[in-house]
C-alpha cells in the first residue's frame, strides 16, 4: 500500500512554502517562493496569476521529490493570510491586481465605515473598521475604481481565488472570512450593514462553512496539466495565524503561541468570542473546535527586523543584531517608523545602538500584549514558531523578558504541520 501524502500550502505575506507531509507530521519536501506582492508607496498588490503559476510549480516541485514519488496524495491543504483579495468576473477572471492586506489606501473609507456601523466590536472580531479589512477595501474599489466594482461579480480572497482555479468551485471557511470585517460572529453571517453600504449581495461572495468542512477535487484539467492520475479534495484550513499556532503546539485554552512573523503575533485560545477589542486585537473563530481566538499583533515586525540585518548585517547573523539588545542596555526603545534604505550612521556603534532600541520596542509591545491577553484568560505556556526563533540570541531575550514557559516548536513550519493538524482533527 502506498504511503499518504497531504499537500499543504501555507500562504504567508512573506513567503508562499508547500510541503508534502505524511499523516504523522513527518515532511517529506518542502519549497518556497517569496510571495509575489508589489509595493508602491501605501499600495500593495499582488497579480493573481502569476501568484497562482508559483503556486503550481511548488506543489510540483514537492511532488517530484524521490520521498514522495512513491506516495499517493490523499488531500491538498491551503491555509492563508486573511483580507487580500482580487475582484473577478463570473468566470474568475481578474479585473486588476489583487489588493493586498498591508494595502493602506483605505483609510477614509474605514473612518466610514465606523460611523455607520454602530456596536461593530460587538460582533466583527474588531475593535473597529481599519483600512487593511476586506470590507474597507472593497469599499476604496467602489469609490475609486467604480467600473471595475460595478462589473466584477466575485471578490474572492486569495484562498478563495486559489481553491477556485484548483477546483472550479467557489468556497470558503468562517475562520478566514470571518477576519475580513464583513463578518457577524453573533448572527453566523455576513454583515447585512456592510453589504448595505457597498450595494453587493450574499451571492457575491462564498457561502461560507466552517474551515475542513467542504473538500472539493481538483479539476480534471489541473489533474491533466500536473499528470496526476488520481484526483484529490481541496480544503481551505483557516487562516495562517491560527495554523501556526496549531503547528507551534497550541492545544488548549491558557496556552498562548507567538509567532515571529511579518508582523509579531499572539494567539490564544478562548471559551467566548472577545469584544471591547483594542486597535490591535483581533478576535476570530478557532478551526479546530468550538472555541474562539483571540489574537493581538504589533505590525511590520519581521520585514522591520530582516531590513535591518540586511542592511546593517549582511555577512553576519540575527545573533549579532539581536546582541546588540544585550551590549546596550541603557539605550531607550525607538519606533520602528523609517524607511531601511535611508538609514545612514556615521559609526557602527551608532548603528548597533539604533538596532538596540528598535528590538527594544518589539520587547515592550510584546509584553503589552501579554498583559492584555492575560485579562481575557490566564497564561500556562508560551510556544514560539517562526524563521527568526533559530536565533539563540533572541530566544535568550524572549525567555529573560517574559519570564514564561516557553516551548519552541516546528519553527518555520509550524503553518504546515498545523494546516495539517486542522485537517486530521476535524476528520
Amino acid at each position: 500500500m502506498k504511503k499518504e501524502i497531504f499537500i499543504v500550502l501555507d500562504i504567508g505575506t512573506s513567503n508562499i512554502k508547500c510541503g508534502c507531509l505524511t499523516s504523522g507530521n513527518v515532511i517529506l519536501s518542502e519549497k518556497q517562493e517569496k510571495f509575489p506582492m508589489v509595493q508602491s508607496g501605501g499600495s500593495y498588490e499582488i497579480d493573481v496569476i502569476l501568484f497562482f503559476d508559483l503556486v503550481s510549480n511548488l506543489i510540483l516541485q514537492c511532488l517530484s521529490e524521490k520521498a514522495v514519488e512513491t506516495g499517493q496524495v490523499s488531500a491538498l491543504l491551503i491555509t492563508s493570510q486573511a483580507n487580500t483579495f482580487v475582484p473577478v468576473t463570473g468566470n474568475f477572471e481578474p479585473l486588476r491586481n489583487g489588493i493586498v492586506w498591508l494595502d493602506e489606501r483605505a483609510t477614509c473609507e474605514a473612518d466610514y465605515l465606523r460611523s455607520q456601523l454602530a456596536g461593530y466590536s460587538e460582533y466583527a472580531g474588531f475593535g473597529q473598521p481599519l483600512a487593511g479589512l476586506f470590507a474597507s477595501k472593497l469599499l476604496w474599489l467602489k469609490k475609486n475604481e467604480p467600473a471595475i466594482f460595478q462589473k466584477a461579480q466575485f471578490f474572492p480572497l486569495i484562498n478563495e481565488y486559489l481553491a477556485y482555479r484548483l477546483t472550479h468551485k467557489f468556497y470558503t471557511d468562517s475562520t478566514s472570512f470571518g477576519m475580513s470585517g464583513m463578518y457577524d460572529f453573533i448572527k453566523k453571517d455576513i454583515n447585512n450593514g456592510v453589504l448595505q453600504i457597498l450595494g453587493l449581495t450574499k451571492a457575491n461572495f462564498p457561502k461560507i462553512e466552517s474551515a475542513v468542512k467542504r473538500g472539493v477535487l481538483i479539476s480534471t484539467e489541473i489533474s491533466k496539466e500536473w499528470k496526476i492520475a488520481q484526483r484529490f479534495p481541496v480544503y481551505l484550513c483557516g487562516n495562517d495565524q491560527c495554523a501556526s499556532a496549531s503547528g507551534a503546539g497550541l492545544k488548549e485554552v491558557g496556552d498562548i503561541s507567538i509567532n515571529f512573523g511579518s508582523a509579531l503575533v499572539l494567539f490564544s485560545i478562548t471559551k467566548k468570542f472577545s469584544t471591547n477589542l483594542g486597535l490591535d486585537q483581533i478576535a476570530g473563530k478557532y478551526p479546530i473546535s468550538d472555541d474562539y481566538f483571540l489574537l493581538t499583533y504589533a505590525p511590520d515586525f519581521g520585514i522591520v527586523i530582516r531590513g535591518l540585518k540586511e542592511k546593517l548585517f549582511k555577512h553576519g547573523s540575527y545573533d549579532q543584531l539581536f546582541q546588540t539588545y544585550f551590549d546596550y542596555p541603557e539605550v531607550e526603545d525607538r519606533n520602528p517608523r523609517f524607511l531601511v534604505d535611508n538609514l545612514e550612521f556615521n559609526t557602527m556603534e551608532e548603528a548597533n545602538q539604533f538596532c538596540a532600541g528598535i528590538i527594544k520596542y518589539y520587547i515592550g509591545q510584546l509584553k503589552k500584549h501579554l498583559a492584555g491577553i492575560s485579562q481575557k484568560v490566564g497564561i500556562n505556556t508560551v510556544f514560539l514558531s517562526g524563521a527568526i526563533t533559530k536565533s539563540t540570541v533572541w530566544l535568550q531575550i524572549i525567555k529573560r523578558e517574559i519570564q514564561l514557559k516557553v516551548i519552541v516548536n516546528n519553527q518555520e513550519n509550524a503553518g504546515l504541520v498545523g494546516a495539517l493538524n486542522i485537517y486530521s482533527l476535524k476528520n
